[in-house]
């Protein structure tokens, strides 16, 4: 019996340590786990949310990633309904800094950047054009680059093209013949979006 009993409180013993064990694996599992579903979610900032495309896209990416993930921004103060993200913030994208805080804030991953002075007012405003259509994208790629942002998405116009263009089957390495403030911002640009793209694999598209 002594043997039995013996035998017993090994077997017991053995148990209770590949108990353990697996305890152990299920730990380092979820630990996988939740790492890995927080690296899958976006935190996605949308600067000139409040204009016509910036609108329209924020309702479309509340919807993909979650209201909570996306954050709107823009000049008008908060009042209810302003937009469909969860989160709304004032914003001059010309603040480097308040840019950079609310970035660290909400641990931003994605930055849409719509913010810009437009065709006609351009034209009255070229020095205020070119710093507000450029500056504040020079800012982000530089955050980009330094790790603090994953992506960023800064769309072009056709203002780009100018005179002497095909109006149809344009190629996608035609010159560029800009003839407004804004068509020149824009071309400046997408040579910035290059040049981090290329010096330092930022991932702006």
């Amino acid at each position: 019996y002594i043997k039995q009993f013996e035998s017993f409180v090994r077997k017991i013993e053995f148990d209770k340590r590949r108990i353990n064990d697996l305890e152990k694996r299920l730990d380092i599992l979820e630990s996988l786990e939740k790492s890995k579903n927080e690296t899958m979610t976006e935190k996605i900032l949308i600067t000139g949310a409040l204009g016509q495309i910036g609108t329209e896209l924020t309702v479309r990416l509340s919807e993909i990633y979650g209201k909570e993930n996306v954050i709107a921004s823009g000049l008008d103060k908060w009042k209810e309904g302003i937009t469909e993200a969860g989160y709304y913030e004032r914003l001059d994208v010309t603040n480097f800094q308040a840019v950079t805080d609310v970035i660290k804030e909400h641990n931003i991953t994605t930055v849409y950047h719509l913010a810009s002075l437009l065709s006609g007012t351009s034209e009255k405003q070229p020095l205020f054009a070119w710093k507000l259509n450029l500056d504040p994208l020079i800012h982000l790629c530089e955050l980009a680059k330094q790790g603090t942002l994953k992506k960023i998405f800064w769309p072009s116009s056709i203002a780009v093209f100018g005179k002497g263009i095909p109006k149809e089957n344009v190629g996608q390495e035609v010159v560029l013949n800009p003839t407004t403030v804004y068509g020149i911002s824009k071309m400046a640009g997408e040579k910035w979006c290059e040049y981090y793209f290329e010096k330092y694999g930022v991932d702006i598209r």
